[in-house]
């Protein structure tokens, strides 16, 4: 899931405030950190508030999840982060074509990371779970997937969302190949869609006729030779 619908002002006008950050690949040595990043990110965001509904616990239950997430990027997609210093500010986990979701051995790889996980997040696993499989089963295969996005709150509206971001765009430009993802905050899908991504399939809900509901977006593939040409 992504979020970065606080910058919609920065993706409008398509210019990237000058920020002090470098943006590098993430390696284990931040992943703690790129950890906390999206677990504060997303904690507002309506399908995490639906499936953590403790306030008090739903940043620690988002960064079991992600130090997950962002292990398995590392080793099998592309992870990025934006950073001053030592201090993590943004973070993005993205998957190439046909490499999501986990395979069995992946996920016997992380088997000591989801024990970890089922135990801080206790009740809310299967509801974890039943998530996992509504988005999984939407991914295209032949897509880059953003599986994660999200800038540190106190730092959001200076660009570092869009700089991440454009990390997927390059990959998926460079081979010629589709994007996508999925949000369920409303107000981001206007602002992906200013970055070229489209609402492709029917939304599911999370919780029934009321919500929250998952919104799949897709940004088509451009030719490779043209985005060399630009």
């Amino acid at each position: 899931m992504v979020t970065e619908g606080t910058e919609r002002k920065a993706a409008r006008v398509h210019t990237v405030r000058t920020t002090p950050d470098v943006l590098v690949p993430l390696t284990e040595a931040d992943r703690r950190g790129a950890a906390q990043v999206l677990a504060a990110a997303l904690a507002d965001d309506p399908g995490y508030r639906h499936l953590f509904p403790d306030p008090r616990r739903r940043e620690l239950e988002l960064q079991a999840l992600y130090r997950m997430t962002l292990d398995d990027a590392i080793n099998h997609g592309r992870a990025y982060i934006t950073r001053i210093g030592s201090v993590v500010t943004g973070a993005i986990a993205i998957y190439p074509p046909h490499t999501y979701p986990m395979s069995t051995a992946r996920w016997l790889r992380q088997g000591l990371r989801i024990a970890r996980m089922a135990t801080i997040t206790r009740e809310h696993s299967r509801g974890i779970a039943r998530f996992g499989t509504l988005t999984s089963s939407g991914v295209p295969t032949d897509a880059w997937y953003v599986e994660a996005l999200g800038v540190r709150p106190d730092l959001q509206r200076a660009g570092r969302g869009y700089r991440l971001i454009q990390q997927a765009f390059a990959l998926a430009d460079e081979a010629g190949e589709r994007s996508y993802l999925e949000t369920t905050k409303p107000e981001n899908v206007a602002y992906y869609a200013e970055m070229g991504y489209e609402e492709t399939g029917a939304q599911v809900s999370l919780a029934g006729d009321d919500g929250p509901w998952i919104v799949p977006m897709l940004r088509p593939a451009r030719e490779a030779a043209a985005v060399r040409a630009a």
